[in-house]
């Protein structure tokens, strides 16, 4: 999908009218398009539609949806919000619709019939500013916007919800607030804000005729993930099955005073639908996990007298890495003399996917050229200190250049790198990155890392490439911390309010809510 700013999308449709497709067609058929979608997804025929129309080219596209809904039987009143139009297309939709049955009213000299007409209305279309709104919205349509607001109708954006900044995504306080916003041609990167995304309700990209050899030279560098992308990757369990069809999880985590880590990595896998988790731990450390979990088969590994992993510990994990299906390495494991030979060796013997977090990405910063050598399929989980350690860059430098840091270290190792923060960044070898927009600051908070890992590699062990699993639990993860933020504010979430928050993301994602 195509994101493109205010600027760019103009240059877009004057390139198209340089190339022949004159402006009034643009304005028809941007106009015929949203009448499209407004009649698949509305009742039209006998119903009230109101349509806002500033005095802009949106406001023109506005005068076309009027025309075309009344073709459809709605009985179509239009609002002119801010006077006549100025724009000389939009002039000519409105002369062909004044000696229709559309009812004209001019919210300037008749302020309470429009208050009365969108207060009757069962649909609002919201042609106003569509890209063209910026800074403050004027005092005279705060009151009317206000009303509309308030509103049982349905109200529908075309282009962008008037208030919100198509490129900042920043809303005035009395920004019209949409169920649907149609869009034309491309998205707009306003509308994939956070911000933006309450405003907008559902996005729908139309195209307007416009040739897409003239988007080209816009490519985005980046791919967004979106809901829809995360449910492709899931499919519904079938009746016949039992815990072995879902994958064996193997997990190296926990130490000597970080086991929270590993058991909230370990719950999070558990919660995520792995079949069966093996939780590896030093045997000392047993009663701790038990205490918490009851659901992992508890693999007890050999300690040293003086507590770290012994060297017959790679025996038992080799053994145990055989009937694995994928294994979680570094939660909260500590960087022991034991635990870096341990790490080592599961990365230059294990034969299944394996996904490094934390402490298993700092044992192995100093060993780069073994990671390119491992044996199957490999995922990175780096916060930025953890990826300047990788890289050996500043944290500064990979935060000012997150896309291109991930995704060159991504080209360099063959792994998948997830690139944690704000607008985590998932890179893979010669491929586009993705980049998650679900999320807020109340998940920067030990363990949410944590969490995110054992989700990931439960996605895997249950037969997702390593590139989907990242993509579905970075979203669902962020989501799920939106959700609990929501709910209980981001000051007071802790890592598993966000995996208690995964139960209503599955019914979704299973089709039950």
């Amino acid at each position: 999908m195509y994101i493109l700013t205010t600027a760019q999308m103009r240059a877009v449709e004057k390139a198209a009218i340089d190339d022949g497709l004159g402006e009034l067609r643009l304005m028809e058929n941007a106009g015929s398009a949203a009448a499209r979608i407004i009649r698949s997804k509305y009742s039209v025929s006998g119903r009230s539609v109101v349509v806002l129309c500033g005095k802009g080219n949106n406001g023109g596209d506005g005068f076309v949806i009027a025309r075309k809904l009344l073709d459809e039987g709605a009985n179509v009143k239009v609002v002119l919000t801010c006077g006549l139009p100025t724009s000389k297309s939009a002039s000519e939709m409105l002369s062909r619709i004044k000696n229709s049955e559309i009812e004209i009213i001019n919210l300037e000299t008749e302020p309470y019939v429009a208050a009365s007409s969108v207060s009757g209305a069962s649909l609002i279309i919201d042609a106003v500013y569509g890209l063209g709104f910026h800074g403050n919205l004027p005092d005279n349509l705060r009151g009317f916007f206000g009303t509309v607001n308030s509103c049982e109708a349905s109200l529908i954006a075309i282009d962008v919800p008037s208030g919100v900044n198509a490129d900042t995504g920043d809303t005035d306080t009395d920004a019209l607030k949409a169920e649907l916003t149609i869009t034309f041609t491309a998205n707009k990167i306003g509308l994939t804000t956070i911000n933006g995304a309450e405003f907008s309700g559902s996005v729908t990209v139309v195209s307007i005729g416009i040739d897409e050899k003239l988007l080209k030279p816009y490519l985005p560098d980046q791919t967004e993930i979106n809901i829809e992308m995360v449910k492709s990757c899931f499919t519904q369990r079938v009746s016949d099955s039992s815990k072995g069809d879902y994958g064996r999880l193997l997990t190296l985590c926990g130490s000597r005073g970080m086991m929270g880590a590993s058991i909230m990595a370990a719950r999070a896998a558990l919660r995520c639908g792995a079949g069966l988790v093996v939780y590896a731990l030093p045997s000392s450390l047993y009663p701790i996990a038990a205490a918490r979990l009851c659901e992992p088969v508890f693999c007890l590994l050999d300690e040293t007298p003086g507590g770290d992993f012994a060297l017959s510990s790679r025996t038992i994990l080799r053994e145990q890495a055989k009937t694995a299906d994928a294994m979680l390495i570094g939660c909260g494991l500590g960087q022991s003399a034991g635990a870096a030979s341990l790490v080592i060796d599961c990365i230059e013997n294990t034969e299944c996917p394996i996904i490094l977090d934390a402490d298993g990405i700092n044992i192995m910063s100093g060993h780069i050229n073994k990671l390119k050598a491992v044996r199957s399929s490999l995922v990175l989980t780096p916060h930025p200190g953890e990826m300047a350690r990788l890289t050996g860059k500043s944290i500064s430098q990979v935060q000012s250049d997150r896309m291109n840091t991930a995704s060159q270290f991504a080209d360099q190792t063959g792994a998948v790198v997830v690139l944690k923060g704000q607008h985590t960044v998932i890179a893979c070898p010669g491929q586009q990155p993705l980049v998650n927009t679900t999320g807020n600051p109340g998940m920067a908070t030990g363990g949410s890392g944590d969490v995110l890992a054992g989700m990931i590699a439960s996605f895997i062990a249950q037969g997702m490439k390593p590139k989907d699993a990242a993509m579905c639990a970075v979203y669902l993860h962020g989501l799920a911390g939106d959700k609990a933020a929501d709910k209980l504010s981001q000051h007071y979430i802790l890592p598993d309010d966000i995996i208690n928050e995964l139960s209503g993301l599955f019914l979704i994602l299973e089709n039950r809510s």
